[in-house]
């Protein structure tokens, strides 16, 4: 029996360390493993004391600004059944003000007008407040 091995088939307890720092240097010897100490997170400062975003840093940023004429549910085999020529009923009535949303949120309501160039455009006729949004989203 060698000298560090005992009368039972039981691992040392004292050796158990020793063989897993060897075995992390055999898979990567350039960097045993070793503890690493970690600075003391800073609190953060409360968001009165933060500078307010300046709104020409968001001018760039793209939206999808799109108007919605009308919705319906429907099953889809009534989807799938609709031909070339065929008409689906929307839930609005003609002249009824039309949905203006930036990247599907609604915040205004407008009409269709046509533009320089045979164009559509839409007129902003209201603005969503967000106290109604809730209710129209």
């Amino acid at each position: 029996m060698s000298e560090n091995q005992t009368g039972n088939d039981a691992p040392d307890p004292g050796r158990a360390g020793d063989v897993a720092a060897s075995a992390a240097e055999q898979r990567n010897p350039a960097s045993p493993a070793r503890p690493v100490g970690v600075a003391a997170l800073e609190v953060p400062a409360p968001l009165g004391d933060m500078p307010a975003i300046r709104g020409s840093a968001l001018d760039a940023v793209k939206v999808c600004l799109s108007v919605e004429v009308g919705r319906i549910d429907l099953p889809l085999r009534e989807v799938r059944a609709t031909k070339r020529g065929g008409v689906i009923n929307l839930d609005r009535m003609i002249g009824e003000a039309l949905d203006i949303r930036i990247n599907g949120r609604l915040i205004a309501r407008g009409e269709i007008v046509a533009t320089e160039g045979q164009k559509y455009g839409i007129r902003v006729t209201e603005m969503v407040t967000d106290d109604r949004q809730d209710d129209e989203d």
